[in-house]
Order: C-alpha cells, then structure tokens, then sequence
C-alpha cells in the first residue's frame, strides 16, 4: 500500500510539474535555444574551415608579404622566393628596431657579409627577426622558414654535384611517412568538439526547470503547500526529478536531430575527411549520455534545494557547468592518453567513449555499465540528500 502511494505521489507532481513547464513558454524556449546555436556553431566551424582552405587553395600560397632587408646580397634567394609565392616588400633603416617597435611583423634580413660567404662556398648567415608573441606572424613566417631552408638543401645539392659528389650522401637517413589512420579518424580535430557540445546540452538541459521547481516554489511559497500533503519527500523531489530528465533527454534528442542533419549536410569531402555517423551510432551516444543526464539532474536539485531564490539557484547550478568541463578539458589536451579507468569517471569516460563512436571506432566493452553504475551511484547520493532537506525548516522557511 505504501508503495502504491509513493508511486502515485510522485506520478502526481511529475504530472503537475509538467505541466507548470509547459505553461512557462519563455523558459522551455530557452531550454530548447542551446540546441540550436551549438548545432549552429559547430555548422559555421566547418563551413568556415572549408571556406578558408578554398581560399588557401585559390590564392596558391601567392601574394605572401615578406618584408626583406638586404636582399640584393642574395639575389638568388629573393628569386626564389618570388617564384615561390613571395610578395617581397624592401626594408631600409634598422629592421630589427622596427620589429621591436612594432613598426613590422616580420623581418628577413640579409646582412652584407652574406654575399661573401656565400662566394667563398661558405653557409650564409641570415636573420629572421619576429615577435613570437603576435599570432598573425607564424603563418608568414613559417613560409619563409620552409623555402628558406628548401632553397638551401637544393643549393647544396646543385654545390655537391658540381664537386662529383652525390647529394644522398649527406642524407644519413630516408624517412618515409604512413599515415594508418583512415579518413574518418583524421577528422579528429573536427568531430573532437562534438563530445563536448553534446555533454553540455546533456548537463545543462533543463538548468532553469530545476532551479524553478525548488527555489522558485520556495520563493513563491508554493513548496509549503506541497509538503503538507500526505506524501513523502523522497516522492516528491523523485516527481520533479523524473521532470527534469524528460525535459532534459527531449533537449538532448532536438540537439542529436540537428546534430545528424548537419552531420548529413555539411560538405566535409571538401576537408578530404569521411564523415560515416550512422543510426546506430547515434543511439549508442544517446546510451552514453543518458547516465549522465540522471546523475546531472539530481546534483542540480540538490544544488538548488540550498539557494534562497529562483536566481541564486541559477547561479548555483551555473557553476554546475564548470564540473563536465574539468575532464572534457583534460581529454582535449590529451588527446592520445587513454586509460582503463576513465569510463568510471564521469563525463570523462563519457567524452572519450563519443569521441571513438565519431571518429568510427567501437564502443568499449562494458563501457556502458560502468556509465550507468556510476551514475546509480551518484543518483543515490544526491537525491535522497535532496529529499532530506525539504524537511529541514531552514529550507522551507529561509
């Protein structure tokens, strides 16, 4: 008997929560606006990197600025880089000083004594003056970098023959590159952002829900009126849980739908990258995420139990956020570590089991046992602790 009524109050509140959610349209529409401009900004990302590699592969590495200082010392080398795509803007005065103040990015300069060495067969010694901490400069100077020392291995080269000897003889040895990874997986850079959108809408899906049905009645002193009903606790904040979560699990399906059509769309050939996400994978995601979306909701109620007011709950659980980014953090800057024991951390284990499904490698065994153990786990904590404080007349009161 006991049990049928613990069921049936908490089937009552979730029927009434539901459709106190429904009613506040400006709040489910802001529960819903994440999926779109993640989904969104992941689109413009992609589109972007493809509309710059067209423009890369139009221009031809051409027109690139390379202020010179000294380059009628070699003459040979300005040549070069010319033909190599080079915009060569001459330089007077003291280069280096304009570089330190800012007047130039970037310097190539080309003493006198140059042109000596290079006579008497003699490397020649050249600067490359640039301020490493202004990021436009690595691209340009990368380039000069690289035909600079193209231009010196073939010079060398041309140097040893004229002398009878073979130029592979200063080669000790020959590398050879292989790149095992197929398409799909050398769009890492690409699809890594993916876990981490995913995992957010899974976190923080129904935030203001949450936040509204704990400190929000508390403040309107709706709360009182709830628990002087002949019901538990346990059934009560089990009702808005299971609000939260199906709240938050049709938040996480609108983002995985758009998600899937912008995966379909989005011209990634054009990026020589194989983009093969299918069904099935997106159902495992969904199976991964789920944990965490039980165990987020819970710590968010808990969170929420102990503000004064609907806003200070929200800047509560806002800090919430900062948790899933912890370990999506760490897998971000390393990504090629992967141990046993990340699938029992949470939204880690997650984050690196998505990121295999995208990239087209298989599901871990028993990852998604150990996903759902943990999350039983933590839902075990934080939700009877929830229920606990709504007893307590610190929190009914304030």
């Amino acid at each position: 008997m006991l049990n049928k009524l613990f069921w049936r109050s908490a089937a009552i509140v979730l029927r009434k929560e539901i459709k106190d959610a429904v009613r506040d349209k400006r709040t489910m529409r802001l529960a819903f606006l994440p999926a779109l401009y993640f989904v969104g900004m992941f689109a413009a990302g992609v589109l972007f990197a493809i509309n710059m590699q067209k423009d890369h592969q139009q221009d031809g590495l051409l027109n690139v600025p390379v202020a010179i200082s000294g380059g009628e010392y070699l003459p040979e080398l300005t040549q070069w880089l010319t033909e190599r795509g080079a915009e060569l803007k001459p330089v007077t005065g003291d280069a280096y000083q304009q570089v330190k103040d800012k007047t130039l990015d970037s310097v190539l300069i080309i003493p006198p004594s140059a042109q000596e060495e290079r006579a008497q067969g003699k490397p020649a010694t050249l600067w490359l003056v640039y301020d490493a901490a202004n990021p436009k400069v690595h691209s340009g100077v990368g380039f000069v970098r690289g035909q600079i020392h193209a231009w010196s291995a073939k010079t060398g080269s041309l140097q040893l023959m004229a002398r009878g000897v073979s130029p592979e003889l200063r080669n000790t040895v020959n590398l050879r590159e292989s790149n095992v990874a197929s398409d799909q997986k050398m769009g890492v850079y690409i699809l890594g952002s993916l876990p981490m959108l995913l995992l957010l809408s899974a976190f923080i899906g129904s935030v203001g829900f949450s936040a509204d049905m704990t400190a929000g009645e508390r403040e309107r002193r709706s709360l009182e009126s709830l628990l002087i009903t002949p019901t538990t606790s346990m059934a009560i904040m089990l009702g808005k849980w299971c609000t939260s979560v199906l709240i938050t699990i049709a938040v996480l399906l609108v983002t995985m739908s758009l998600l899937g059509v912008a995966l379909n769309l989005l011209p990634f050939n054009q990026l020589g990258l194989r983009v093969d996400v299918s069904v099935l994978d997106m159902v495992y995601v969904f199976c991964c995420l789920l944990p965490v979306i039980f165990f987020a909701v819970a710590l968010q109620l808990l969170v929420a139990v102990f503000a004064r007011s609907f806003k200070d709950a929200q800047t509560y659980i806002g800090l919430l956020v900062f948790l899933p980014m912890v370990p999506i953090l760490y897998s971000i800057f390393n990504p090629g570590v992967y141990y046993d024991w990340f699938l029992w951390v949470p939204v880690l284990g997650q984050q690196v089991a998505i990121k295999e499904l995208f990239l087209g490698g298989e599901l871990a065994p028993f990852a998604l046992v150990k996903f759902w153990l943990v999350a039983a786990v933590l839902w075990l904590i934080c939700l009877p602790l929830a229920a606990k404080q709504l007893r307590r007349p610190r929190i009914v009161y304030g």
